[in-house]
């Protein structure tokens, strides 16, 4: 079955997810504590979304090492990068540029995806560079524009390190070794979860917590066909789709000349040629500029571009808003403390 066929089957699956608008108001009150009332409601599994849960158990002794070794630039060839160096806590876990810096003076090919809640996806990078937190880890240090490194050159530089020796001694019995770095970095990665977003909130019962318009767009996320891709904990991450299902995203959008063919680079599956990951909705708000290019600023137009191309239809302006507030419903907290 090509991608085309398969997304619109799904989307009719999705479509018994989907509320009947006409029953609801959208339009826009002034109201801040509005939320839809007890025959609104569904319960959690009745949801195409789901909650993030509130803990994950990770051993600390692992998730402090594997944290020094993310905010280590001495992982990298020449010691100028480290994990942290595009993933800033303050950007919602991104960079907020268009296309990182490589470490060869270069451009990444790709946007940087956000880390938090990392540990929850079953796809890593935007062409599914791994299917684990260990290869992900392994991937980003071997990359030519990631840390260009290999395991001969850092195990000896970890190896004298005596505050790694320790740490490393303290939370496995043999040591450093490549495995059990890759293990250290993949525990810490699962540690940064970010729940308690209200709408995370909602969906465990607190009637009150969205408005009447972020309510009104998360009916329209589902009854557009939004949620076709974007469910699950992390509204996305768990599938790939092609920009291209309606129209010619690459072409018309102005990319043919830097074009990035996505999965087909992986793969050499023609099939694949402009399929990429589809993104995590969790903290979009915070994670400007949008899509495997960052070429999109605003959330506006993300949802404008996405009716277009990945569901056959201009959606409407004030329709558009109104999923904009849903999608800002969607940050989390991090450590107990609003993103």
């Amino acid at each position: 079955m090509n991608y085309s066929t398969w997304m619109l089957a799904f989307s009719l699956l999705i479509s018994c997810w989907a509320t009947n608008l006409s029953a609801y108001d959208f339009t826009p009150s002034g109201a801040t504590t509005l939320a839809p009332n007890k025959a609104q409601e569904s319960s959690i599994l009745s949801e195409p979304i789901l909650p993030i849960p509130l803990h994950v158990e990770v051993d600390q002794g692992k998730v402090a090492l594997g944290l020094r070794l993310f905010e280590d630039k001495g992982l990298s060839s020449d010691g100028s990068m480290a994990c942290r160096s595009c993933h800033l806590f303050n950007k919602g876990g991104g960079d907020g540029e268009v296309l990182s810096p490589s470490i060869d003076g270069g451009e990444r090919a790709t946007n940087t995806p956000t880390i938090f809640n990392v540990g929850l996806y079953s796809l890593y990078g935007w062409l599914g560079m791994s299917n684990t937190l260990e290869g992900l880890s392994e991937a980003i240090i071997k990359s030519k524009k990631g840390l260009a490194n290999d395991w001969p050159a850092i195990i000896p530089y970890l190896q004298g390190d005596s505050n790694y020796v320790r740490q490393f001694s303290a939370s496995y019995p043999d040591g450093i070794n490549v495995n059990n770095v890759k293990d250290a970095m993949a525990e810490y990665m699962r540690s940064l979860i970010t729940p308690n977003s209200r709408f995370d909130r909602y969906l465990r019962g607190e009637e009150m917590v969205l408005t009447k318009e972020e309510f009104g767009g998360y009916q329209l996320f589902k009854s557009y066909g939004c949620a076709s891709c974007h469910q699950g904990e992390l509204l996305g991450g768990n599938m790939f789709a092609s920009n291209n299902l309606f129209r010619e995203f690459f072409i018309e959008e102005g990319q043919s000349v830097k074009m990035d063919v996505g999965r087909y680079k992986k793969t050499k599956d023609e099939n694949d040629r402009y399929v990429f990951r589809v993104p995590s909705l969790r903290n979009i708000a915070l994670t400007a500029p949008y899509f495997h290019d960052g070429s999109v600023e605003s959330l506006e137009d993300a949802v404008d571009l996405m009716g277009i191309y990945m569901l056959g239809r201009k959606i409407p302006e004030a329709h558009q808003a109104l999923i904009v507030k849903f999608l800002n419903t969607l940050t989390g907290e991090f450590k107990g403390e609003p993103l």
